[in-house]
């Protein structure tokens, strides 16, 4: 219409042909301005148009669709275009019919213009005169309107400017913010890939380890991110992902602890896919998951609950909340489909089966586990079906629980501000969250002009100053909460001792499964110790005295429930514990301490031979390879007669300590455990006493009233009873005094007394009386009713004089939530000569003493009776020296005696010697004594005690003549005269040598060590990475031990042979160490593995590892190998020489002499020998004994192959030596408690006639120098191998209560 030239453009039906576009042409020229474009449609020249200009609209105007409602369709716009062309079009047409009719009329109006032109002169004036007036008007009326308008946009002006000020003044703030805010988001999505695989990884694999693992295996993680080029944040932890502040702050006010640790794991309770199992001893978790469903129906239950299943079904069907406490290593079958959540739909509804029944699912529930098993082993099927969570309480987690407590008992104003100012910054922060959120989502949903949003601007505004206020209050607060914490801090050195003596005490239950502490027993103990605690106004002072106090009632109250043996443990565990807190501790060297030397090279030869055991100088030249002892060995050498006089002392722990070293005390027990490690026992208590005081090496006496007074009737009292203890009669006597003597029910459970007991203590909780159930252990099927019944007991509802006592013996079966929560006590017999004594005598009542016909005999053979069962008792101290099992004699035992010897007395003119001695000896306390050798001691013994000769007042019971059975009336005298007796009486009393003091020391010194070695954390390792450490020992021991003995070989060259049974005993020994070997090989080669994380680290892998690490064998070898009480250092090298001594065998052939103590297995060895002698002489076997000739004249290397029999080396001595200038049996040197022993010939010979006990003394040869075994088949103990005679000039029964006696290997 325009004319203007179209754009040629491609045809898209056709590619090769163009087609006129006039789309640009009218975009560029036509519509560019749309006012021109206006005025052209107004202003067209209608009447000039074109015949070209039709041809070319002619199409779109008869096309049908090309008509105004069609475009009206598509757009309001070009309908009025389609308008106008149509009726310019239409225009056209009709001009060109009405042209001539125009030109006549045109004439017509010629005329008729010409007639009007005067009268429009005269009109066209008077327009003039009325279009100026309109003009004046239309211009007055713009004036006016425009005057309207400005007015109109100067208010809108203004009220756009004060709402502008509000944005600018209510998001100003923001902008920085915001900006960093983009800024962090534009780096986060760039890590997004990093930053969810770490955290998916931590939620997928990390929930069971500590927080230090978890920050090993973060950096572990991020290193091969780097090297994989994954983009990730410079801190990826679950943390930094995933943590909701607000959310977390809440959790804390539920009571999750603050710590890392509990942080991450609630981030995993929330986010992980399976259901969580909490290791929770502490039952923090168990508190967390309370609180924070308390609102929304959280149901208890528990595995050993009746209808626990039903309860569980009401909750998945109705989508309440399940916590499932106290689990076990092994969970329900039942539980299976609920926890791998295997829900499927029937009905259109979510379904699962449960037990027997298919109930209904909803999606808002939700299944909680805990375990109060403090270090549990579950399957790989397990920990594949729950998210599996360490709860474990951290030492960070713990300090601030008890911070808390100590600020809340010293400062209560201060505790409660600060537990407000959490809960109303958790509000506020909350709040301020909120306010953001609204803020962005309003700015979000705005649309056009914001200022012109009245609405919206408003409620940024009160939204910005409700901000203000709250960040001011917050600010207000963090400052109020930064003094309060400052203040707090000043409490921090209590609660940081005191976390240190809670994981001490809770370390105890790795030595016994009766060691059981509760956080929450350990929390009420700290509360009473800061109430009772010495006041003071000076802070410092204060706080002193608190922590004094605290640690101290830690010990006595612990030492309640110790056993004698462990009470110093417990002291040296608090004061190591303590020292490492302050920083002063060296673990290497507190390891060389507990698990000695992991080498027995030398790099110096022994420098004093002669009074220096070889493995007192191993041990001094392992301590010389640490910084503090560096050149020891050498200083050593150098200052014999310096260190002698420590080895001589009568008290080495007093000794100065030779120049140039300035060591501390406990550095010195160091030197002591080489030297003199029978005194390390006063080392440690005079290092204790040092540091703690006097009072940590003294043992509190046992106050049964202060325990109950410590009870409740919800907390059951606990008698830990060991062998030869009955507390039964002191609690009858206290519950006597306590008033509850007739208020009392006793049962002593067993098969079937369950339900009785149950009954017992349900009666006895509401009429307020005490139960006593004796010997829980057993009943171990019923332990967990009985834990059910103790937990189910209501404070609110029980009587307040009820109390539950209960005995055992430690057993692992007793359930732990019994013994956390309980009072514990632990009964011992009386200890040590004359307390035994005493007490048996004051519990003789009225004329005792002279109820009898023969008064005389009565008491002197009463008090000999007395006298031999405090003897048998505290022979169990000297431990194998005094007997090779420990026995539980009891005061029954003492009790049948001195009822028989009353009887015999009365009844009998003359004394029946035998049958007493038979009674005593072999039924009532024989009738407990399996092993023959203490059979024969005990006979000894007792023939000694209860004998004619007790009757004489010249007899003495023992060579210093301190011991001897006196005739007093009355029990005072005797208790008077037993008071004279030593307190801590000498070796001789029993019949002992003085070195068994020695022995008996050095035994309780590495008892103590091991039981330390036991509470020591895994990770504790002074020499560097644990694994690393455990990786270098174990592939040096494959480097070390062969695969295997060539056994195909052996059997070729020492076939089976009728007239030589040493080639079966050759092969015989080869099968039993390939087995050995075998076991050694694999497993160390999986450790390596599973160390590596080729595979998985089992239970028994874990505890190899373990061992290894503790220079310890481990069990899984130790099963498969020939006893041996080495450790794993020497163990190694004695394992080396024996299978040198068989390759030699293989090698060379039959041996001149053989070293016994190489064979797994000696006895084959001996009956091989017998059978060698029988089958040449065509002698039974069964008459074959050994003749024992001692060939003090040879060597191992001199011997030569007798003609019958076999010559044995390698053997040791105790309690006695070897005299080869007399050829006798002879008392061992001073401190001399092993010697070796001469070659032995043992000579075979036929029908043996009996042995000489004048001039021969049978010694017992056994394996180890623990000397007990089991039982076998042949009436002797495993360990035993078999008499050796030995030619002296002292009595048999004078050796016998020596317990002289020959070994084939020895500790070291």
């Amino acid at each position: 219409m325009f004319e203007y030239k179209p754009e040629k453009v491609k045809d898209p039906n056709d590619p090769m042909k163009k087609i006129d576009d006039y789309w640009g042409v009218a975009k560029s020229k036509v519509l560019a301005d749309p006012t021109k474009f206006l005025d052209s449609l107004f202003n067209y020249e209608k009447d000039n148009i074109k015949d070209t200009t039709i041809k070319k609209i002619e199409p779109f105007a008869n096309n049908p669709d090309f008509t105004p409602e069609a475009v009206a369709k598509v757009s309001k716009a070009c309908t009025s275009i389609c308008l106008w062309v149509l009726a310019m079009n239409k225009y056209y047409h009709v001009a060109k019919m009405v042209e001539p009719k125009k030109r006549q009329l045109a004439e017509a109006q010629a005329e008729l213009d010409e007639t009007l032109a005067k009268l429009a002169l005269a009109q066209k004036e008077l327009k003039e005169v009325q279009d100026r007036v309109a003009e004046l008007e239309a211009k007055f009326n713009d004036a006016v309107k425009e005057k309207s308008e400005l007015a109109h946009k100067v208010e809108l002006c203004a009220l756009k400017l004060v709402r502008a000020d509000k944005l600018i003044g209510g998001l100003g703030g923001e902008r920085s913010r915001w900006q960093e805010s983009v800024k962090q988001f534009e780096i986060d999505f760039k890590n997004v890939v990093g930053d969810v695989l770490s955290a998916a990884g931590a939620i997928g694999y990390l929930g069971a380890f500590t927080g230090q693992y978890r920050d090993e295996l973060y950096s572990i993680w991020q290193e091969s991110m780097k090297e994989f080029s994954i983009p990730h944040s410079k801190i990826c932890d679950l943390i930094s992902v995933l943590e909701d502040p607000v959310l977390v702050r809440q959790w804390r006010i539920e009571g999750l602890p603050a710590d890392r640790l509990s942080t991450e794991n609630g981030i995993i309770v929330s986010k992980a896919r399976r259901w969580p199992l909490m290791i929770d001893p502490e039952t923090q978790a168990n508190k967390w998951i309370k609180n924070r469903h308390h609102s929304d129906g959280l149901a208890v239950i528990k595995l050993n609950d009746k209808d626990y299943l039903r309860t569980l079904e009401g909750a998945i069907r109705f989508g309440k909340p399940v916590l499932l406490e106290n689990l076990h290593e092994d969970l329900d079958a039942s539980l299976e489909p609920l926890l791998l959540k295997q829900v499927y739909k029937a009905g259109g509804q979510l379904t699962i089966n449960l037990g027997d029944s298919a109930i209904p699912y909803h999606e808002e529930f939700l299944f909680y586990m805990t375990t109060k098993l403090r270090n549990p082993y579950y399957t790989p099927e397990t920990a594949v079906k729950v998210t599996l969570l360490n709860f474990a309480i951290t030492q960070a987690g713990l300090i601030q629980q008890l911070l808390g407590v100590v600020v809340q008992e010293e400062r209560p104003d201060l505790a409660q501000m600060k537990d407000q100012l959490v809960i109303n910054n958790a509000a506020m922060v909350k709040q301020m969250t909120e306010i953001e959120s609204n803020i962005l989502k309003l700015l979000a949903e705005s649309t056009g002009d914001i200022l012109e949003d009245e609405t919206l601007i408003n409620t940024l505004s009160e939204s910005k100053k409700t901000s203000t206020e709250v960040e001011e209050k917050l600010k207000e607060a963090e400052s109020t909460e930064k003094e309060i914490d400052e203040t707090r801090e000043k409490y921090q050195p209590v609660a940081f001792r005191s976390a240190i003596l809670y994981f001490a005490v809770a370390d105890l239950s790795a030595i016994d499964p009766m060691y059981q502490y509760s956080l929450s027993w350990f929390v009420s103990l700290y509360r009473r110790g800061i109430q009772n605690a010495a006041s003071d106004s000076n802070l410092d002072i204060r706080l002193q005295n608190i922590t004094d106090y605290f640690t101290y009632s830690i010990y006595i109250n612990c030492c309640r429930s110790l056993f004698e043996r462990h009470k110093l443990m417990l002291s040296f565990l608090i004061y190591t514990r303590i020292e490492d807190g302050d920083g002063n501790l060296d673990h290497s060297e507190f390891r060389y301490l507990l698990a000695g030397p992991t080498s027995v090279q030398t790099s110096n030869p022994n420098p004093a031979p002669e009074w220096l055991p070889q493995n007192a100088w191993i041990e001094i030249s392992n301590l010389a390879k640490y910084p503090n002892f560096h050149g020891l060995d050498e200083n050593f050498a150098q200052n014999l007669d310096s260190f002698k006089r420590i080895y001589d002392s009568l008290a080495p722990q007093d000794e100065p300590i030779p120049e140039p070293w300035q060591w501390k005390s406990l550095q010195k027990c160091l030197l002591l455990r080489a030297l003199r490690p029978d005194k390390c026992i006063q080392g440690i208590q005079k290092t204790v006493s040092e540091l703690l005081g006097e009072q940590f090496i003294e043992t509190p006496p046992f106050d049964l009233a202060a325990v109950y007074m410590d009870s409740s009737a919800t907390t059951p009292l606990i008698f830990v009873l060991s062998s030869g203890a009955d507390p039964t009669a002191t609690f009858l006597k206290f519950a006597e005094e306590q008033g509850f003597g007739k208020k009392l029910d006793a049962i002593s459970l067993g098969q079937g007394q369950g339900p009785i007991a149950a009954k017992m203590i349900n009666e006895a909780k509401d009429r307020g009386s005490w139960v006593l159930l004796q010997n829980c252990h057993l009943a171990t099927s019923w332990m967990p009713t009985m834990e059910r019944i103790i937990e189910t007991l209501d404070p609110d509802t029980v009587h307040k004089d009820f109390r539950l006592w209960l005995t055992s013996m430690p057993s692992a079966n007793f359930p732990a939530s019994v013994l956390q929560d309980g009072a514990k006590m632990v009964m011992e017999p009386p200890s040590g000569l004359r307390t035994n004594v005493i007490s048996t005598y004051l519990k003789f009542e009225g004329n005792y003493l002279s109820e009898c016909s023969k008064l005389t005999e009565w008491r002197k053979l009463l008090f000999g009776i007395c006298f031999l069962h405090a003897v048998l008792q505290d022979r169990r101290k000297f431990g194998p020296l005094g007997w090779n099992i420990l026995y539980e004699f009891a005061e029954g035992d003492l009790d049948c005696c001195r009822q028989q010897l009353q009887m015999f007395l009365n009844e009998y003119e003359e004394i029946p010697w035998a049958v007493l001695q038979f009674l005593e000896a072999e039924i009532n306390y024989g009738g407990r004594v399996t092993d023959d050798k203490d059979r024969r001691l005990l006979n000894t013994i007792v023939r000694g005690l209860t004998c004619e000769a007790v009757l004489e007042s010249d007899y003495k019971f023992s060579e210093s003549g301190i011991y001897y059975a006196p005739e007093f009336a009355t029990v005072e005298e005797y208790v008077e005269f037993v008071r004279g007796f030593p307190l801590s009486p000498a070796p001789e009393a029993f019949g002992l040598h003085e070195n068994a003091d020695i022995t008996c020391a050095q035994n309780e010194t590495f008892a103590l060590f091991a039981s330390l070695l036991k509470c020591q954390p895994k990770s504790a390792s002074g020499d560097g990475n644990r694994d690393d450490q455990i990786l270098q020992e174990a592939q040096d021991i494959l480097n070390r031990i062969p695969a295997s003995l060539d056994i195909l070989h052996a059997q070729e060259k020492f076939p089976t042979d009728y007239h030589e049974s040493m080639n079966t005993v050759l092969t015989q020994e080869i099968l039993r160490y390939n087995a050995m070997l075998k076991v050694i090989n694999s497993t160390l080669k999986v450790l390596l593995k599973a160390i590596k994380g080729i595979v998985a680290m089992s239970g028994e892998m874990d505890a190899i590892g373990t061992s290894i690490f503790n220079n310890q064998v481990p069990d899984a070898w130790a099963q498969k190998a020939y006893p041996s009480l080495k450790p794993l250092a020497s163990w190694l090298i004695d394992l080396e020489a024996r299978l040198a001594f068989i390759q030699k065998w293989i090698n060379d052939g039959h041996q001149e002499a053989y070293w016994i103590s190489g064979f797994y297995f000696p006895q084959a060895f001996l009956t091989g020998a017998k059978q060698n002698f029988a089958r040449k002489y065509q002698y039974a076997i069964d008459k074959v004994s050994f003749e024992h000739v001692v060939r003090d004249d040879i060597t191992a290397e001199s011997a030569q192959k007798p003609e019958d029999g076999v010559i044995i080396y390698g053997l040791y001595m105790e309690s006695c030596r070897w005299d080869s200038e007399n050829h006798l049996l002879s008392d061992p040197l001073p401190k001399e408690l092993f010697s070796e022993a001469p070659c032995f010939w043992l000579k075979p010979a036929y029908d043996k006639p009996p042995t000489d006990h004048k001039t021969i003394y049978e010694a017992p040869l056994y394996k180890t120098l623990d000397r007990a075994g089991t039982l076998s088949t042949t009436g002797h103990s495993t360990n035993f191998v078999l008499m050796i005679e030995l030619p002296t000039d002292k009595s048999q029964s004078f050796w016998i209560k020596r317990a002289a006696a020959l070994f084939c290997a020895l500790k070291f």
